[in-house]
């Protein structure tokens, strides 16, 4: 018969399988609650109409008036100019539409938004008898910050729900990186701003106020804030480019050329002086472009070659006089290509 200590031992043992079972219960709860109260969190903060709005004045959001802009049923078609951030600080609207006698709208504001994005919209929006006009430069990569598109839509729920529905996966590996980024949005940015103030005393060129509707940097860009010393030591080769994007402005002047669209390629601008190439290497370059790319190029490189007063505060960005300069050829140039092909 089992003794009083056997029957004690099995109690406990029964009693330590009863915890040990209430414990994994207790904690598969706190752990589903938790998780739930994660995702619920993540929603609230990115999803909800509800919920805070971290990016108001951020430049980023410039992009989101500029995908509205386009996406106005009524619009009438449209000169679009698109690629990165050379863009807005390099075209005048004003002045494109002055010489051409068509609305121009901008579409970009930096490389990090990436041109796969751009392209998505210009699908989503173009309309027919539009006519595209991709600004090539240095920066036409594929990548894109998935941190920067979601601030730049973050305003506009069923925008922000369209570009992450095809980035799903993304979205679902970046949620810890999506609420800390928020979160100090939200609870940081204002303080380092005003400290960054205080030491510079120097207005922010990138925020939304800087932006107009159709995408011109409005912020006045005044005198040249580089080294005017300037050397041949950039280079353009076809070798630089990326491929990747190549194919997809490929494939999108394929879907133009099906939808009634203009689409053509422009040279962005450089300082005269600064590319490391003879005429000869230059003739190939554009020759190689024009090789592989099936939509027609204006003009050759040397033609965008603006003087370095021209340029602002970075070899790619012009300055309010510069980006009326450059606007002036691209839309000269542009007048004749439509014109020929009436």
């Amino acid at each position: 018969m089992p003794t009083q200590y056997s029957k004690d031992m099995a109690e406990n043992e029964n009693k330590k399988s009863q915890n040990f079972i209430v414990f994994i219960i207790k904690m598969a709860v706190v752990l589903c609650a938790a998780t739930a109260a994660y995702h619920l969190f993540f929603w609230f903060l990115w999803k909800s109409e509800a919920g805070p709005d971290a990016y108001g004045n951020s430049y980023q959001k410039a992009l989101m008036l500029q995908e509205h802009a386009l996406a106005e049923e009524d619009r009438e078609p449209e000169i679009i100019v698109f690629g990165s951030s050379y863009v807005p600080f390099g075209i005048d609207t004003a002045t494109v539409e002055q010489i051409t006698g068509q609305k121009c709208q901008i579409l970009g504001i930096e490389a990090g938004i990436g041109i796969p994005i751009l392209i998505e919209i210009l699908y989503k929006d173009a309309k027919p008898g539009d006519t595209i006009v991709y600004m090539l430069g240095k920066s036409n990569w594929s990548g894109e910050s998935l941190i920067t598109l979601s601030a730049a839509f973050e305003g506009d729920k069923d925008l922000l729900n369209w570009y992450w529905s095809s980035r799903e996966g993304s979205v679902e590996q970046s949620k810890n990186m999506l609420i800390w980024r928020k979160m100090y949005a939200l609870l940081w940015n204002k303080p380092v701003e005003a400290v960054r103030y205080a030491i510079t005393h120097k207005e922010q060129v990138y925020s939304l106020n800087s932006f107009d509707e159709k995408g011109n940097m409005t912020a006045l860009r005044e005198g040249t804030q580089i080294s005017t010393d300037v050397s041949a030591s950039d280079h353009l080769t076809f070798e630089d480019m990326d491929l990747e994007t190549m194919d997809q402005l490929n494939e999108l002047a394929t879907w133009c050329k099906d939808n009634d669209i203009n689409f053509v390629i422009a040279y962005s601008m450089n300082i005269d002086g600064s590319v490391d190439a003879t005429d000869e290497e230059l003739l190939e370059y554009d020759r190689q472009m024009r090789e592989y790319m099936k939509a027609d190029i204006l003009l050759t490189p040397q033609d965008y070659f603006l003087p370095v007063e021209d340029f602002f505060n970075h070899e790619a960005h012009l300055n309010t006089e510069g980006a009326i300069e450059y606007s002036t050829i691209l839309a000269n140039a542009l007048n004749d290509y439509l014109k020929g092909e009436e």
